[in-house]
């Protein structure tokens, strides 16, 4: 009896009316009550990821000899004769007088340490080198980790990582979302650090010189000329994008976001990338009705920041990296030496996604051997078929309309892009063009709105569908008061407030946060003890390999930005080839975790904003660890092998001819010339070169 009345109940429940076609936010999240595969073991989902972590901690131990470091080698002449010029310029250069107001006032007009190639009457690299000196101990970091007393660094930095984890998993606790985690755990530092001071355990925190507003500036141009784009037209610019990205094959599809994503990023900042792409993906993946959306949001996260590598441009730490760094290094310089690595990191990124989630984007196949034989041999799934057709199907029932080519206001908008990709690749600021390029598109859109757009029909209708005439209004006198002209709704009203501030105040609150946790000092405390021996060769074999560890560490808890800006503090001198390994560990790192980088936040959020929550920590970490291990090390392996930047600085003077004609630094300063012996005027009081040197 009951196994009848169960089978009716299925029979009444299967005969139910499908349900109708929903907006895109609902139609995502009926699409997702559907059923899942079961959950995953504790292992089997993070079980790679640990893997990975027991084996590159095993690998560097066996190639810097273990904790003693008793694999390094000691510094050779060059690396000696490097560390000893930097010094010499250094204290030259502290000695030498400076107007600091001057300085403050150059800061606050932008000017800065101005060109790298002063003239002589300039004052030649000397007067560059003090400029530099001084701006960037003032940008970068102030020191004041002496001025912490022992108890404020260690509640200083619980708060830091308790907010840091509140912010890598936001539904662990209340339902304030992150950019509410974040602004509180800003002003909960700002408060403390008060506290702190009053009572002796800490110094001033200078909260409004750790908030960097270039990146603030950025996303507020980024998201306006997005959400322009997108407004302007039915059927324009973006939705041919879209369109371009679409595909009936899942992996496909993946693919196409993948490559979309890489290319976008080296050219415009894989930033705006993800800002502009995020809900693109997103509706693919309702359009498609996919039952896991995360394969598509990893393929745009993941190689937006490994695309990013590419160019100086890519990301604000190589934009950051290029204006710090002591030598010039130009866009194609940058370029040529980033290509193998991120070619490198690029591929074994693609294949982790096509690994890790193949059973979504391989429907129907059998294991890595189908996969292959459907990637190379056009082999298909009946599964693979049967979306096919159903997509064949769709469009037959719902032919797409032709657009009869492209409007006047579509090709501006190419118009308009086009300028801003160029000057982005032209090197222009690019806070400036961004904010420069969605005002112009305000408008623009503003002028269509009131001049071509059709106006709304206002009128009313009564229940049978009849229009209603409308309606009069009379004053107290009895006299027809005239209706007045219809008010156009204003930009300030509609698209100004789809501007996602919420993101804004997320950073604004990070910034806190690590500038907080930056005066402690701890950072750059926890990078010299670990470094060890491995300080003054950081790029050199064995040591490149435990320094991409290191920063990878520091990238994805104090950020990759701050990070960069203490590297530039700390070694003031570096070669362009040791920036090119910062850069590359930098932002490669940023895949590891969700905070690794703003393009996952990024993603993440304006993911959110229409409905998908699934691109989580929690679902992200166990990826992203392995493939950015493997991607890391792999890249890291090819850029050491295989660069054209210097191995010295030009700008220092470690790549004069001279020195290396000689077996030591002892024989240089006796042979040299005259003025190179001038340079070393304590070596007299020495024997040799080494003990002047230990």
């Amino acid at each position: 009896m009951m196994s009848d009345l169960e089978t009716n109940i299925d029979t009444l429940l299967v005969d139910q009316p499908r349900p109708q076609p929903q907006p895109a936010a609902v139609e995502y999240e009926y699409q997702h009550q559907q059923p899942r595969s079961r959950k995953q073991s504790f292992m089997r989902k993070w079980g790679p990821a640990l893997v990975a972590i027991a084996g590159v901690i095993a690998l560097n131990f066996a190639l810097i000899g273990g904790p003693s470091f008793s694999n390094v080698p000691a510094l050779n002449e060059k690396q000696l004769f490097a560390r000893k010029l930097g010094a010499e310029r250094t204290a030259a250069v502290e000695a030498m007088d400076f107007d600091f107001e001057k300085a403050k006032l150059d800061r606050k007009m932008g000017r800065n340490f101005g060109s790298r190639n002063l003239s002589e009457s300039d004052g030649g690299i000397m007067e560059y080198t003090r400029r530099r000196h001084r701006v960037l101990g003032d940008y970068v970091h102030e020191d004041v980790s002496d001025q912490f007393t022992a108890f404020g660094k260690w509640t200083v930095s619980i708060i830091y990582f308790a907010f840091w984890v509140f912010l890598m998993f936001p539904n662990w606790f209340l339902p304030i979302g992150r950019p509410g985690i974040a602004l509180g755990g800003g002003l909960t530092m700002v408060v403390y650090r008060f506290v702190l001071y009053s009572f002796g355990h800490g110094p001033m925190f200078d909260a409004e010189k750790v908030i960097i507003l270039e990146p603030l500036f950025l996303l507020f141009g980024l998201m306006l000329t997005t959400i322009y784009l997108e407004k302007m037209e039915r059927g324009g610019l973006f939705d041919k994008l879209r369109n371009s990205l679409d595909d009936p094959v899942n992996w496909k599809r993946s693919w196409k976001i993948m490559l979309m994503s890489t290319i976008g990023s080296a050219a415009v900042m894989n930033d705006s990338v993800v800002l502009i792409f995020s809900g693109v993906v997103v509706d693919l993946c309702v359009r498609h009705k996919v039952a896991n959306s995360m394969p598509y949001l990893l393929s745009l996260a993941s190689t937006a920041n490994i695309g990013s590598a590419f160019t100086m441009t890519g990301n604000p730490q190589n934009i950051l990296i290029v204006s710090l760094a002591y030598d010039d290094i130009s866009w194609t310089e940058f370029l040529m030496n980033m290509v193998l690595p991120v070619l490198g990191a690029s591929l074994v990124n693609t294949i982790m996604v096509f690994l890790w989630y193949g059973q979504e984007l391989f429907p129907g196949s059998s294991g890595i051997g189908e996969h292959l034989a459907i990637l190379f041999t056009g082999r298909k799934t009946p599964e693979i078929i049967a979306l096919e057709n159903a997509h064949q199907a769709k469009l037959a029932q719902n032919p797409v309309e032709e657009s009869g080519g492209w409007s006047i206001w579509s090709k501006l908008q190419v118009l308009i892009a086009a300028i801003f990709l160029s000057c982005f690749a032209l090197g222009y600021d690019v806070c400036v063009v961004s904010i420069s390029t969605g005002c112009v598109l305000m408008v623009v859109n503003a002028y269509k709105h009131q001049h071509y757009d059709p106006r709304d029909d206002l009128t009313e209708y009564d229940a049978e569908g009849n229009a209603l005439p409308p309606k009069r209004m009379y004053d107290m006198d009895g006299n027809e008061i005239e209706p007045e002209e219809e008010e156009l709704i204003t930009e300030s009203e509609t698209t100004l407030t789809e501007v996602d501030y919420g993101l804004l105040l997320l950073f604004m609150g990070q910034f806190l946060l690590i500038g907080s946790f930056d005066d402690t000092g701890v950072p750059q405390a926890f990078f010299a003890f670990t470094m060890g021996d491995c300080a003054d060769q950081m790029t050199s074999v064995p040591c490149v390999y435990w320094f991409v560890m290191i920063i990878t560490i520091l990238s994805n808890v104090a950020s990759n930005v701050p990070v960069c800006q203490m590297l530039a503090a700390t070694f003031p001198y570096a070669t362009p080839y040791d920036w090119m390994q910062v850069s590359f560990s930098a932002t490669i790192a940023g895949n590891l975790t969700m905070l690794g980088s703003a393009a996952n936040m990024i993603v993440a959020f304006q993911a959110a904003k229409v409905g998908d929550r699934s691109f989580t920590s929690e679902r992200h970490a166990p990826f992203g660890i392995p493939s950015t291990i493997l991607s890391l090390y792999l890249g890291t392996f090819i850029l050491t092998s295989i660069h054209f930047a210097p191995e010295c600085s030009e700008k220092l003077g470690t790549c004069e001819d001279e020195y290396y004609q000689y077996d030591n630094a002892a024989e240089y300063y006796q042979y040299g010339d005259d003025a190179a012996a001038g340079e070393n005027q304590y070596y007299e009081q020495e024997e040799d070169a080494q003990d002047y040197y230990n």
